[in-house]
């Protein structure tokens, strides 16, 4: 019996091994929209990108995205989830001073996530409604009525081997430690 458990954990040990070394994706574009060239979403902030789009379709917006940053199948689509944030959390994830409507993650676990942040002035509750054609979003002279901006945050490769790794043997101490404690 010991030495099937210690069979199977090798498996799993293998399994977890592979999923952690797949490519990392990349930072996906959304399709029809235009991508910003502004200092906030280039140069201040090289890692992120921002789109503005007509699409005011949560599920479709959020579905696309999630979709070309998943990993390869089968794992890829196992291991993968999204978490709903509160619009005022959009300064701690993503950027501070930046302005939001709703906010999601992409996660892969023990490997990299995604927040998208999307900022829709017309429907967002803190933006009154005389506010709202101040608000409005241009992009060189064409209007746009919702921008996407998205920020990777990616682990080292070796990183996450090391994490994985050290899992093992810390979950049979711990094994032990409870065993030892119920007898």
């Amino acid at each position: 019996m010991k030495n099937l458990l210690v069979i199977a954990a090798f498996f799993v040990y293998l399994v977890g091994l592979h999923y952690l070394t797949l490519p990392t994706p990349t930072l996906p574009a959304l399709a029809d929209s235009a991508r910003s060239d502004e200092p906030g979403d280039t140069v201040q902030n090289p890692d992120q990108a921002a789109y503005y789009t007509f699409r005011n379709n949560r599920p479709s917006i959020l579905g696309e995205l999630q979709q070309k940053f998943s990993l390869p199948p089968p794992l890829g689509k196992l291991l993968q989830y999204r978490l709903n944030y509160r619009p005022e959390e959009v300064g701690e994830f993503v950027r501070d001073q930046l302005r939001s409507y709703y906010l999601e993650e992409v996660i892969h676990p023990l490997r990299e996530t995604m927040f998208i942040n999307v900022f829709d002035p017309a429907l967002s509750p803190m933006i009154d409604g005389w506010r709202r054609e101040q608000e409005k979003m241009y992009l060189h002279g064409q209007y746009y009525p919702i921008k996407v901006t998205l920020r990777p945050v990616y682990s080292s490769e070796a990183g996450r081997v090391i994490v994985w790794t050290l899992m093992f043997p810390s979950l049979y101490a711990v094994y032990l430690s409870l065993r030892r404690s119920l007898t």
